[in-house]
């Protein structure tokens, strides 16, 4: 497909937005005026607010790219339109989706070659975390004629959309708006604000059992550990992936290793701005690693949320998940009726410090595109938008009232359909068939839904865990770098990222001396880290603004 050469300019753009038919409060209303995107925002009026369903009088069929998911296709015979959800969805809007599914583990190949297909589908997942994404950037995107700018149909076609916009957070309302101005993406829209919800657990009852209290600083992290393995021949007291290992440098000031921070605006990166505390931890890191406190196969682990083998064999006191992996997942298969887990915070080199990083968890998640070709793009914004009004979202997020929900002193709980499947699902397994599938774009997301299977106790962990300055060290993974700063990035950091991983973790294993350790620093700087950073700085900058 050829470029199809320069989209129309911006056209819609207006110096206040007005909510109104959609019950937002005057408190709301300057909320959204004092943090806003840019200064510039589109209009939604009472009358463009009104949706009624069925959303057309005949069946209307839109064609829908939207990744793997392998729980779901599972369960529904490989085709998403067997969902009880996707089922009443289109009794609801009078809309049928086209499913166009890749398969897994193949998605960012599959969304490339759609641009040279020349054949895009209406509505398409897009996801930079998930490296399903156009190359160029979202700009470039609409300028090559791939995606449809929005910003002159949002206001008429998706106000709920945009008042859930209004209302979030100033990062997300920046995150909504390209570097050009532009309303391209929809995004999924967290309704309240969630805590941290992965982080470090402990065996407690080996904490209880040999006198020990929760751990603050690396020392008693050390001493805990040795005990472990003393005691208990754990052969993994301390079992991560190096990804959650990097996160134990925050109490030493090393942040996001690998990566990149800010502080007070300026961007940083551990390696050019604190090498000795660099080398502090690498140290440390290497002390326990020959120790034999640290997993001897930390470097080849891949399970993000805990190595639940080691765990069930009581070969590890100290693991890195979430918090409804232990009563989930660990504990079932443990034959230890005393074992149990509690939260542990990073820590830190003296009692009462305070940690400056942490994981923020953003206020929206994954989003849609819609392709330039798109014949009908305002039907496509009406059913997304639905997925925002009350009705729509207290749907996708529960399912069906009376069947899946009902209702106990005005909220919303889930019946057995979901919590006690009769055919054995899970409860994740029954939300991903009988409402909106978790993470997926374009609803107004009640994350709190989840609390209804997660004891308060599991719950509490998340709160441990969010016990950091959330704006001290955190670069806004919104900030998004232009088109040419995209290429030269790419150029420079795809080639130096691997370089530091294999260092990194060399330091650590000990199959590479920490004697080198300056000479590393040095081929860091020869290979333009600097430059990177300065990439970094003005997609910042522009976030900013």
């Amino acid at each position: 497909m050829k470029k199809r050469g320069i989209a129309l300019l911006l056209s819609l753009i207006m110096t206040s937005s007005v909510i109104a038919g959609c019950g937002s409060s005057s408190e709301d209303a300057g909320k959204s005026t004092a943090s806003a995107a840019t200064d510039k925002a589109v209009e939604v009026t009472a009358e463009s607010s009104e949706l009624t369903l069925p959303l057309s009088d005949k069946t209307e069929t839109i064609s829908v790219w939207m990744p793997n998911d392998p729980t779901a296709m599972a369960k529904n015979g490989g085709d998403y339109n067997n969902n009880p959800y996707f089922k009443e969805l289109e009794a609801r809007t009078n809309v049928h989706i086209d499913w166009q599914v890749p398969a897994a583990q193949t998605e960012s190949e599959q969304f490339n070659l759609l641009f040279t297909s020349g054949n895009l589908p209406d509505l398409m997942f897009y996801s930079t975390g998930q490296n399903i994404a156009y190359k160029d950037g979202l700009d470039a995107a609409v300028d090559d004629g791939y995606f449809l700018d929005l910003t002159d149909l949002l206001p008429k076609y998706a106000p709920h959309y945009l008042e859930a916009l209004k209302k979030s957070s100033e990062n997300v309302q920046k995150a909504a708006v390209t570097d050009e101005g532009r309303y391209v993406q929809i995004y999924s829209i967290l309704q309240t604000s969630q805590p941290s919800f992965f982080g470090y657990v402990v065996r407690q009852d080996w904490l209880d059992e040999c006198g020990l209290s929760t751990p603050e600083t690396y020392d008693d992290w050390e001493n805990m550990l040795k005990t472990f393995k003393e005691k208990y021949g754990a052969t993994a007291p301390l079992s991560t992936v190096p990804t959650w290992l990097w996160n134990l440098g925050y109490g030493m000031g090393v942040y996001n290793i690998t990566d990149f921070y800010q502080e007070d605006g300026k961007v940083k990166q551990a390696l050019l701005d604190e090498p000795e505390k660099v080398r502090q931890f690498l140290t440390l890191m290497n002390k326990w690693y020959t120790e034999g406190l640290l997993d001897p196969d930390f470097a080849s682990e891949t399970n993000f949320w805990g190595n639940s083998v080691l765990v069930s064999n009581n070969n590890t006191g100290v693991t890195c998940t979430m918090y409804t992996i232990p009563s989930a997942l660990f504990l079932p298969s443990m034959n230890d009726d005393n074992a149990a887990f509690s939260a542990l915070k990073y820590p830190v080199q003296n009692k009462g410090d305070q940690l400056k990083a942490g994981y923020v968890v953003p206020d929206t998640t994954n989003s849609w595109v819609i392709s330039a070709d798109c014949k009908n793009p305002e039907l496509i914004l009406k059913w997304i938008d639905y997925m925002y009004t009350e009705e729509g979202a207290l749907f996708a997020n529960y399912g069906k009232e009376g069947e899946t929900f009902n209702m106990v002193d005005g909220k919303p709980v889930f019946t057995d359909v979901i919590s006690n499947n009769a055919d054995g699902l899970s409860y994740d397994e029954a939300m991903r068939l009988y409402t909106y599938v978790p993470s997926w774009p374009g609803v107004s997301y009640d994350w709190e839904r989840e609390l209804q299977f997660v004891s308060e106790d599991d719950f509490k962990m998340c709160y441990v865990w969010d016990d950091f300055d959330h704006e001290a060290t955190y670069y806004p993974s919104y900030a998004s770098l232009n088109l040419d700063e995209t290429a030269e990035y790419s150029d420079i950091f795809s080639d130096l990222s691997t370089y530091i991983q294999e260092n990194l973790l060399s330091f650590i294993t000990g199959s590479k001396s920490l004697s080198e350790y300056d000479q590393f620093i040095e081929t860091v700087k020869s290979m333009n880290l600097e430059r990177v950073v300065e990439l970094k700085q003005s997609a910042l900058d522009r976030f900013n603004k």
